[in-house]
């Protein structure tokens, strides 16, 4: 009897260690994923420029496709302005921008800053913006249009975006025709004039896939300093290479990794799928927008 009821408890004490142990994990785990404190969760997962050198076209279109490349919950309340409806079979919505309403990154109705590069005629994010009281610099070297203003509030100049200040000839339909493009830094150091040395609270830039030509630009300029959001829409195509498309998703990782620039959110283009002819089943176009990490959560004035 003696030996039964000393089995007895030995068991009982196993089973309290095991509740114990459990109990602990769970209180760990509880613990490690807590957002209490509202920081921006790190979305590199484990991907580093080694790892994704073995990745085929495929697996890199996926991982873009994937939640890893965006954290949504770093941003708790985002809204979309602009955008039309679109009626036909791939997609039904095509402009409209995600911006980011937490407090230090939304803008300040009637007092906040936007730039929006690539326009082709299509004003419904510019207007939304303007609706909200932002002074709003559009910006389209391929429109016919000569600087003006679209109202009190949307100031439209027909010059672009690139890596360097001069002119371009990349106009398709007429290629006799240059375009004066103008560094990100060089634009806001022009604008000056009419902004002062403003904070930009949102900067759009839909420009085709040259985005991968300005981008490196403005990481180096320091320019992302000044800028609260920054919404891209990024593009992959088959002359890309396998090197290119490493580089460019490096790119963005880059933003988050090295600048605080965190992604909260990611909306594939349904027109785009199977535009890369490596990855048929996954869509080559998207709109990626970020914020500035520095900013988040810091009160307005």
């Amino acid at each position: 009897m003696f030996r039964i009821q000393h089995f007895a408890i030995r068991i009982v004490r196993f089973l309290l260690a095991l509740a114990v142990l459990s109990l602990f994990l769970t209180l760990y785990e509880l613990a490690y994923f807590s957002h209490e404190d509202n920081r921006p969760v790190n979305t590199e997962a484990s991907t580093t420029s080694d790892g994704m050198d073995s990745w085929s076209v495929s697996q890199m279109m996926a991982f873009l496709d994937s939640s890893r490349m965006t954290n949504r919950s770093s941003c708790n309340v985002f809204y979309e302005f602009g955008g039309v409806v679109i009626n036909d079979t791939y997609r039904y919505k095509d402009g409209q921008k995600s911006v980011c309403l937490d407090e230090g990154l939304k803008p300040a109705v009637n007092d906040c800053l936007v730039y929006s590069f690539g326009i082709d005629n299509e004003w419904s994010f510019d207007d939304d913006m303007a609706k909200l009281g932002c002074d709003v610099f559009s910006f389209d070297p391929s429109m016919e249009e000569d600087d003006h203003n679209r109202s009190p509030k949307i100031h439209f100049f027909r010059m672009g975006i690139w890596n360097r200040d001069g002119q371009i000839f990349l106009d398709k339909k007429r290629p006799e025709v240059a375009w004066k493009v103008l560094t990100l830094s060089s634009v806001y150091e022009r604008l000056k004039v009419f902004h002062g040395q403003r904070i930009i609270d949102y900067v759009k830039i839909d420009i085709e896939g040259d985005e991968w030509t300005i981008l490196p630009q403005i990481i180096q300029s320091g320019i992302l300093n000044s800028i609260k959001q920054l919404a891209m829409e990024i593009h992959f195509d088959g002359d890309d290479s396998v090197d290119d498309i490493r580089q460019r998703i490096n790119l963005l990782l880059s933003l988050e990794r090295e600048h605080g620039m965190i992604p909260f959110d990611y909306k594939n283009n349904l027109n785009s799928k199977g535009f890369v002819p490596a990855a048929p089943n996954n869509y080559a176009c998207a709109e990626i927008v970020y914020f500035n990490s520095k900013f988040k959560n810091v009160k307005s004035n």
